[in-house]
């Protein structure tokens, strides 16, 4: 589809029914920030703004204000891409409507979505929606602890030209068990009870705009341990400027059962015989997994533990309590020594080079990793700390990265073929070593048909 359209007629005697001045200037059509055309994807709903522009009396000074719920909006093609004026039921007899200016793509193919201001001026954008291939529910679990949580998201993969999408906020999530052990809060959040434990149920996310679902079929499980992966090397010092990053997953007496990840659900205090005052912790949320299987969308909690650059190198272990009204499943971490240690050198994983470049095959998606050596001579991942970017200009238009955080190093590719450089940026604590970079070569080649 081509760019947004954008048709101005002055307000006539309608005057103005918002801002001042002259009246009414221009109309614009937005999904989020840009006018360009929207790409979705069958099943999706996707939200736009309505946004005029008004002159004053010299037409120099302009003004803007929001107008969404004040058009009329309308589809080119009503039945397979919707649009609400607030008038759409999510689902018969829900008694709850679409929001105004809500995209609705009940199936494939093209329309043009229209504004109409004040009975005088219009503005329209694009819509193309592609179709999908598959749907996922994440994370995949068979057992969920008791007094436990999850949210859950639901992901579709396009057919063509098209990234895995993430249309949670687009699906209605239920409980299809009456009497179940679990109800679901939020959008998609599941919460269980304490018991019964192994009575099944039904978690089944609807995507109204289409009628497609998705069920995955759990039961609560007991617990028998909770299991930790830390992101810093054991028996090892930890630098101050980077802390430590863990996963903390509840393993089931079932061993068919994948464990569930509760690391944003504990309670922490310092294990006995230490000082809480070492270490500090909080959580964090990645929207991403990388494992042996690659790259792919999952929402994921981590715990962080910092240490105090007040309080170098004492030790702290803390003491991790998951249910502490109720199952009071207890584990101590690994002893912690936070120390101020001067980092050397990076490297990065993949080493890539013009020979041998990162290949990202459109729509998977990649990651580069860090590795930082420092002066004790031990080398930590320091992927979190890196500020990524993107050196050639032209390899915008071939891929993106993600510059930091828990999704730092993503590599998201577009769907066009070409080579572009990465860069990695740090500063030591060093001063006599300053910033250090490192770059990738990433390829990346086109989906075909």
């Amino acid at each position: 589809m081509g760019a947004a359209v954008f048709l101005a007629a002055c307000s006539g005697s309608n005057g103005s029914p918002v801002g001042s001045g002259q009246g009414p200037k221009s109309l614009a059509v937005t999904f989020g920030s840009s006018t360009d055309a929207v790409d979705m994807v069958e099943c999706q709903t996707a939200q736009l703004a309505a946004t005029v522009t008004f002159a004053d009396g010299d037409g120099g000074h302009e003004s803007t204000a929001p107008v969404t719920s004040r058009v009329v909006w309308s589809s080119s093609a009503p039945g397979v891409i919707d649009v609400s004026n607030g008038d759409i039921e999510t689902y018969a007899g829900s008694g709850a409507f679409y929001p105004v200016g809500t995209i609705i793509a009940r199936g494939t193919g093209g329309a043009v979505i229209t504004a109409t201001y004040a009975d005088a001026m219009t503005a329209s954008i694009g819509v193309s929606v592609g179709e999908m291939t598959s749907m996922r529910i994440s994370p995949v679990l068979t057992r969920m602890a008791p007094d436990s949580q999850t949210t859950f998201h639901l992901y579709v993969q396009p057919k063509v030209d098209q990234l895995e999408q993430d249309l949670t906020s687009s699906a209605v999530w239920t409980i299809t068990d009456s009497g179940s052990p679990a109800v679901v809060t939020g959008a998609s959040t599941v919460v269980a009870s304490r018991s019964p434990v192994d009575q099944p149920f039904t978690l089944e996310a609807r995507l109204p705009a289409c009628n497609q679902y998705l069920n995955q079929t759990m039961s609560l499980g007991n617990v028998s341990s909770l299991k930790l992966s830390y992101e810093q090397p054991e028996g090892e010092p930890v630098p101050i400027s980077i802390g430590d990053r863990v996963r903390v997953d509840a393993v089931f007496e079932d061993a068919s059962a994948p464990p569930q990840n509760i690391s944003d659900q504990l309670t922490v205090d310092a294990a006995d015989g230490y000082n809480e005052a070492n270490a500090t912790t909080s959580t964090v949320t990645a929207s991403t997994v990388t494992d042996g299987s690659g790259t792919r969308l999952e929402s994921t909690p981590y715990l962080i533990v910092s240490g105090d650059g007040d309080r170098l190198d004492r030790d702290i272990a803390l003491k991790l309590t998951f249910d502490d009204e109720g199952l009071k499943l207890t584990t101590n971490s690994r002893v912690y020594r936070f120390s101020d240690i001067d980092l050397e050198s990076v490297r990065l994983d993949p080493a890539t080079d013009t020979d041998t470049p990162l290949v990202l095959n459109f729509p998977d998606l990649g990651r580069l990793q860090a590795y930082g050596m420092f002066k004790d001579g031990i080398e930590r991942p320091i992927t979190r700390f890196v500020t990524w970017s993107i050196f050639d200009t032209d390899a915008a238009g071939l891929f993106s990265v993600q510059s930091g955080g828990t999704d730092g190093g993503l590599l998201t590719p577009r769907n066009v073929g070409g080579v572009g450089r990465v860069f990695a940026t740090i500063t030591s604590t060093d001063s006599d070593v300053g910033d250090i970079e490192q770059h990738a070569v990433v390829q990346v080649n086109r989906q075909r048909d």
